[in-house]
């Protein structure tokens, strides 16, 4: 392979990464402004408050965790591929 295209393979997969960190960040972001709205209307009803705070508490934990995970996995994606592209300027390099 061209050091060429291997370099703008590499170049891919840092956009790709990077963009996919900054959506799930933002779409993340945004998820958890929305879904405190309904919850902060209805601790206001005295007698739910405390399981709404709490349902509120563990909504907000899961959604978070969901987001984590993708971040994670992109970030294990990004270091498989820049593994692999390494492994592929090695082999070429040796030819």
């Amino acid at each position: 392979m061209q050091p060429e295209t291997l370099r703008h393979l590499r170049g891919a997969k840092d956009l790709l990464e990077e963009a996919i960190e900054a959506a799930a960040v933002s779409i993340g972001d945004a998820q958890m402004q929305m879904t405190r709205q309904p919850y902060r209307l209805l601790a206001q009803i005295q007698p739910i408050a405390a399981p709404v705070r709490a349902i509120e508490e563990a909504h907000l934990r899961i959604t978070d965790g969901v987001y984590y995970s993708i971040r994670l996995g992109n970030r294990l994606f990004g270091m498989v591929a820049g593994y692999a592209l390494d492994r592929i300027e090695g082999v070429a390099r040796r030819q």
